[in-house]
């Protein structure tokens, strides 16, 4: 009896069937717009719905609609379209890792990187901007109530409403199994504020000067600032309220601005290959915090083109809608900027030579000073150093005893091939020994 029991202990049953692996919903989806621009982020699940690591992950699949309220339950994938596709890194699992090198953590060869957010750039065409018609009701076999005549007391009929746009990312195996539909991300689409016209770019030798109209023109600055309420010419006169501003109107709130600097295509070199769609990164303005000011100052990089656009943005702190980017502009700055002239030059007379002494400059492109020297009486100096001397002091030892030398100092620049040059500073004489 007990050989028995032993014997069927350890008896083999039917095998298993192979685990199945089911990637996790994509649970982080954020958008961000900017004019017709749209930057959908989302992080990419580091694990499968059952908790187990790493994700069982080939790709994941993003896919957008426009509609005034957000699709049913079940329904977004029947109204909505893909938008983009979003290969994912494959992952060594704990087994395997001893025996395989893991793929580059960047993801930037193979996909993206499972654990790590990724952006989509989505652009606003004409047809992603009209919200697409609601799905028909399912139908049921009970019959609806008649409808109840409501009373309609006279009001200003209110405007239509705001289209938005929704996002949602599915993730997807390698067996082309999909995970469930995770957030969906609500993006409302109301009207952006114009771009400013004419941005003027200048330069200093310190500064790059932008300065630009106010977004909308004459119209834009005069909306933008609050008239005085006037009273009634007629007391007996009642004049209805105006009504409220519809919902794809421009956000109430005054306008600011977004300044952004991009880099200008080098026609002489090759371009670079595009990056995926999925590792655009949304531009950050240079400013920290939008501008009241309809000026802006950047440092100014000499020998180097720089690009630049302006963006209007309206709305409250948290809710902000920038709109579109103004026609960019270009400049190449070059240094025609000289150095000033050196100043509070002093000679002082030794025994065989004559020390000079002055301030040093503050440029910070300054390359060193000419000294140039003549006799008593001339009107034109010549140089004593065949190159710039970087201290501001110098010790002529070529004088001869007895005569009147008269000595200037000028600054230049490290400007190549040809520097610019300071004018003289105060001329001083002295009389060597």
């Amino acid at each position: 009896m007990i050989a028995a029991l032993v014997t069927a202990c350890g008896k083999k049953g039917p095998p298993l069937p192979p685990l199945v692996h089911i990637p996790a919903a994509v649970d982080k989806i954020a958008a961000e717009r900017a004019g017709h621009d749209v930057y959908v982020t989302l992080t990419v699940p580091a694990e499968n719905i059952d908790r187990s690591k790493p994700a069982d992950i080939s790709r994941i699949d993003v896919y957008a609609v426009t509609a005034t309220s957000p699709p049913a339950t079940g329904q977004f994938l029947a109204q909505a379209s893909r938008i983009a596709q979003i290969p994912v890194a494959a992952v060594a699992s704990p087994e395997d890792a001893a025996s395989e090198p893991p793929p580059p953590a960047s993801g930037s060869a193979t996909g993206a990187p499972q654990g790590l957010p990724v952006t989509v750039h989505d652009v606003l065409t004409a047809e992603a901007l009209s919200p697409v018609p609601p799905l028909p009701a399912p139908a049921t076999s009970r019959r609806s109530p008649a409808p109840v005549a409501a009373t309609v007391s006279p009001t200003v009929p209110p405007g239509p409403p705001m289209p938005r746009r929704f996002y949602m990312a599915i993730a997807f195996s390698d067996r082309e199994r999909s995970g469930p539909q995770g957030q969906i991300a609500d993006l409302p689409l109301s009207a952006v504020p114009p771009p400013p016209d004419d941005l003027a770019v200048t330069y200093t030798a310190d500064t790059v000067r932008l300065t630009w109209p106010p977004s909308g023109g004459l119209v834009g600055y005069l909306l933008d600032r609050a008239l005085p309420i006037e009273p009634p010419p007629f007391e007996d006169i009642v004049i209805p309220p105006p009504p409220g501003p519809l919902a794809s109107d421009v956000p109430a709130g005054p306008t600011r601005y977004n300044v952004y600097r991009e880099d200008a295509t080098d026609p002489l070199t090759l371009p670079a290959a595009p990056a995926p769609r999925w590792q655009l990164v949304r531009p950050q303005p240079l400013n920290p915090a939008p501008l009241a000011a309809q000026t802006f100052d950047d440092l100014v990089d000499f020998n180097r083109t720089e690009c630049y656009t302006v963006r209007a943005v309206r709305g409250a702190v948290g809710a902000l809608v920038e709109g579109d980017a103004a026609p960019r502009q270009c400049v190449t700055a070059i240094d025609t900027f000289p150095p000033a002239p050196p100043a509070n030059l002093t000679a002082v007379a030794s025994e065989g030579s004559i020390g000079l002494i002055w301030e040093p400059n503050a440029e910070l492109d300054l390359g060193g000073y000419l000294v140039l020297r003549g006799e008593a009486g001339s009107a034109t100096l010549q140089p004593l150093t065949d190159r710039p001397i970087a201290e501001p002091r110098f010790t002529d030892r070529t004088v001869q005893a007895g005569t009147r030398y008269v000595y200037s100092v000028v600054a230049v620049d490290d400007r190549v091939p040809v520097p610019n040059m300071s004018g003289e500073s105060a001329r001083v004489e002295e009389t060597a020994r």
